[in-house]
């Protein structure tokens, strides 16, 4: 008997018919996309955008009112030799590759979105207008996710779909984009197309839509859930027990549901049950619906993926999730991205495991913070945990990770003296002959810098990043000692020294050259500093890399108001505030137009 659950597989539009809970999303979603030229749909990785675009909304869009595109992407899919060719934007490349599956790869070779569309006669309905033509882009992250050297291929791909959405205006383009890179989307927007943009989130489901994803998909099949059974599933999705570290315990329940467990669970149960089962009981739910032995099943497949690919035994990584991502209390932690490090485990591991929808990201005032995506993922973590041995050594480098991630957790509750506390012991124990890991001093050491910072100690923090920046670089990692130059750069321009400012930050921009804001803040620095021309310089030099970066617009445009020429720091000023309507109350852009007109006189 075929399975109605797909597991961690999206749902396609040939799967519609077990596509349930999303009605009022999807019909949401095609009235935006019927009545705008651009809709942005975002969520969180794995919360079901893909499956909803495909087989929630798409389905809804009428033959004979809509022509309708094969969902795009903007990553190459095709193992054609594509380096040959001349012309070649890779992104685009990639879309008109979906788009014209049918198309060989020679063929697209140099074409532009406009003139693909433009090559498609329009279909016109029964009163011989053009009807309208639907384009969806799925994964847009791809976009603002690769090499620094692609992103002139960015520029003149959303060049591209700018071009598009004016030649052919019966175009309606869909963006879907994970949440944590939705910000990156944003001042592009405006450029892709003028006017009627609209966004969507896309949010884990409710119980009601959660209890019609568990039941709906059986109604093709011969089997049913006895009375009540369904209903205690999702509750089991959405009971959580917090146990603390005196063994108290409580359960806690959620107001959603992630999707990608329920399809996990359920497609356990389907695959358990014996042939026999027609009524799904209980019983049936306790013996082969466990939540806990599926989510944990699923855990152990992401760690043993990851720690594979990171050369690390899976115990460890089991023992730092638990360690790092549980408190106390027995609640999920909050942990800070160090500039190397995640707790003591590489970030490249952090951000592995947000792909394979263990944890979850939020931004927050310019820095990195991760947690387990659901609390439902707390007891398969606690009871998944596997012991690594340290060797009968007291002091282990765990044992380092561990005060240091305590040290971040205490500035998350915004407790400085505990932070203070246990970042100094990381540093004492780390610089221990017998003991020592130079990873963790550095830190430690720009650690308790971002601690001196805020307690306005700045010869303290400005020694301390001196200090951190030479252990990363005797250690060989340029790109870590440059993002503590950075700190360090923020730092000196805060406390009125520009000139210093510039050359941290200039030595900075070296080792991190595809950083647009931090090159933003490098001309800044000149600025002040008395250069201007060379701060002009270094924001052109940015805008080369990144067209649209509407705060390197806005300085340029400032700069320009006070130096010259005033005409293109009035080009400059207006561009950003396109871009970025904010910037039209920032009062540093607000007074630098106002000087620009004034010099022009009543000509302008």
């Amino acid at each position: 008997m075929a399975g109605p659950y797909l597991g961690l597989r999206s749902f396609d539009v040939a799967d519609r018919h077990l596509f349930h809970g999303r009605e009022r999303d999807a019909a949401t979603v095609r009235a935006l996309w019927e009545s705008s030229r651009l809709v942005v749909l975002y969520g969180q990785s794995g919360v079901g955008k893909t499956s909803l675009l495909r087989a929630g909304v798409l389905p809804l869009l009428q033959e004979e009112q809509a022509e309708v595109l094969p969902v795009g992407r903007v990553s190459q899919g095709s193992a054609f030799p594509t380096t040959t060719m001349p012309n070649h934007n890779p992104y685009t490349f990639a879309l008109l590759s979906s788009w014209s599956q049918a198309s060989s790869p020679a063929m697209l070779s140099g074409v532009t979105i406009a003139a693909f569309l433009r090559s498609r006669p329009p279909r016109r309905d029964r009163f011989d207008d053009p009807i309208p033509l639907y384009g969806a882009i799925d994964q847009f992250e791809e976009l603002f996710s690769d090499l620094p050297h692609r992103a002139s291929y960015r520029e003149e791909f959303i060049d591209q779909l700018r071009e598009a959405a004016d030649a052919v205006p019966r175009l309606r383009l869909l963006l879907s984009i994970r949440e944590d890179v939705a910000a990156r989307l944003l001042p592009y927007e405006n450029r892709i197309v003028a006017f009627g943009q609209q966004r969507y989130a896309v949010q884990p489901l409710r119980r009601s839509q959660a209890l019609a994803a568990v039941t709906g998909p059986l109604r093709g099949t011969d089997r049913t859930f006895a009375p009540g059974v369904a209903e205690r599933l999702v509750d089991d999705l959405r009971t959580s027990t917090i146990t603390n570290s005196l063994g108290d315990s409580r359960t806690v329940q959620s107001e959603t549901v992630e999707p990608s467990h329920l399809q996990l669970v359920c497609t356990a149960l389907w695959d358990a049950l014996p042939d026999d089962v027609t009524v799904i009981s209980y019983q049936h739910l306790q013996d082969h619906g466990n939540v806990d032995n599926t989510l944990g099943k699923m855990c152990a497949a992401a760690i043993s993926e990851v720690a594979a690919r990171h050369g690390l035994l899976a115990g460890e990584v089991w023992n730092w999730l638990k360690s790092s991502f549980i408190t106390e209390l027995g609640t999920r932690g909050l942990i800070y991205e160090g500039i190397s490090t995640t707790a003591g485990m590489p970030n490249s591991v952090a951000r592995e495991l947000t792909r394979l929808h263990l944890l979850k990201v939020e931004e927050r005032a310019g820095s990195r913070w991760y947690e387990l995506l659901h609390d439902r993922l707390i007891e398969p973590i606690r009871a998944g945990n596997r012991p690594w041995p340290n060797h009968g050594d007291p002091v282990t480098p765990n044992r380092l990770e561990i005060l240091l991630r305590t040290a971040e957790t205490a500035l998350a509750e915004g407790d400085l003296p505990l932070a203070e506390r246990y970042a100094a012991e990381a540093l004492r124990v780390g610089g221990a002959p017998e003991s020592g890991s130079p990873r963790i001093r550095a830190e430690a050491e720009s650690f308790l810098a971002v601690i001196a910072t805020a307690r306005h100690h700045a010869a303290e923090a400005e020694d301390r990043l001196r200090t951190a920046t030479a252990i990363f670089d005797s250690l060989g990692d340029l790109a870590a000692g440059g993002r503590v130059l950075a700190k360090l750069g923020r730092l000196l321009l805060d406390n009125e020294r520009a000139a210093d400012a510039a050359d941290a930050l200039g030595q900075a921009t070296a080792r991190l050259p595809g950083d647009v804001e931090l090159r933003t803040l490098h001309a800044r620095a000149l600025w002040r500093a008395g250069q201007p021309q060379a701060a002009i310089g270094v924001l052109t030099a940015t805008l080369s890399i990144e067209l649209a970066y509407a705060p390197a617009l806005a300085l340029r445009g400032v700069i320009q108001a006070e130096a010259g020429p005033t005409t293109a720091a009035i080009a400059d000023l207006e561009q950003a505030i396109r871009i970025d309507p904010e910037l039209a109350a920032d009062p540093e852009v607000v007074a630098a137009r106002e000087l620009a007109l004034r010099r022009l006189g009543p000509a302008a």
